[in-house]
């Protein structure tokens, strides 16, 4: 399918949004190559190497595919596509120097190949009825479960658990309006382009004014503090306030008696 036939079809048919192969095999192939950089810096062998390039290129889809249970798993359906993926991850292993001046390049086709990734889960969770919720959930996870499971591999708490420049944010932003899009009526096509851009501008936009996940967020002083004020306050309301009118009434009545007793001596 080339991509005049993606275009035509997505606007044709409301329920399904088919992915042109490159573009699918695009997003895989992008996610074995950072899968390999990483296992070449964590310095692994040749099948350490060709392991965590196919868990990060295939982790996400393979998670969605077993939650979903329907379509098959997309992993044993191109046995070509995992040919090349480990031809890829030998040629980074043996000649990975290549890469030392592409850094640039490859965060971009890492935050293209994630926003990608967001938009097959959510379009085929979409695709299988699985409602709003789920449907954005598989999109995230299709995102950037490959590389979760890619740390875990090699002892490291996942990237997207620790405070970092949005990536699990980005996939889910991306996956969340591609569901909102679809289910407003919007052509597949334009909410698979609006996910994928939303998923790019979010990790550019994080890396250049520096946003990041929080580590921690312990609201309990503020609440506690906001508590503090409001018993303070309602203190002073119902209790130091109500004081204050009783004694205005004693005050009253004491006038009210002196005043009896000045009348009566009057007489």
């Amino acid at each position: 399918m080339d991509i005049a036939e993606f275009i035509g079809s997505a606007f044709a048919d409301g329920q399904v949004l088919t992915v042109p192969w490159g573009i699918d095999y695009f997003s895989v192939v992008v996610g074995v190559l950072t899968g390999a950089l990483f296992a070449c810096d964590r310095k692994l062998d040749i099948i350490g190497t060709v392991v965590l390039g196919l868990l990060t290129g295939y982790g996400g889809g393979i998670i969605r595919d077993v939650l979903l249970q329907d379509k098959g798993v997309y992993f044993t359906s191109h046995p070509d596509l995992i040919l090349l993926c480990i031809v890829l991850c030998a040629f980074v292993f043996y000649f990975r120097g290549l890469f030392k001046h592409l850094d640039a390049t490859v965060f971009f086709a890492d935050a293209l190949s994630v926003g990608l990734f967001a938009l097959a889960g959510a379009s085929k969770a979409y695709a299988c009825g699985e409602g709003f919720v789920l449907t954005v959930i598989l999109g995230a996870i299709t995102a950037v479960g490959g590389g979760a499971v890619r740390d875990i591999c090699v002892g490291e708490t996942p990237g997207i658990f620790q405070q970092s420049n949005f990536y699990a944010v980005a996939g889910l932003g991306g996956s969340l309006l591609f569901t909102v899009l679809a289910y407003l009526g919007s052509p597949l096509v334009v909410a698979g382009i609006a996910c994928v851009l939303a998923v790019v501008l979010l990790r550019y936009w994080s890396v250049y004014f520096d946003w990041k996940t929080r580590d921690e967020a312990d609201l309990t002083p503020h609440v506690t503090r906001g508590l503090g004020s409001l018993k303070r306050l309602v203190s002073g309301v119902f209790l130091h306030g109500g004081d204050r009118i009783s004694t205005r009434r004693q005050r009253k009545r004491s006038r009210a008696r002196k005043g009896d007793r000045e009348g009566e001596e009057r007489r």
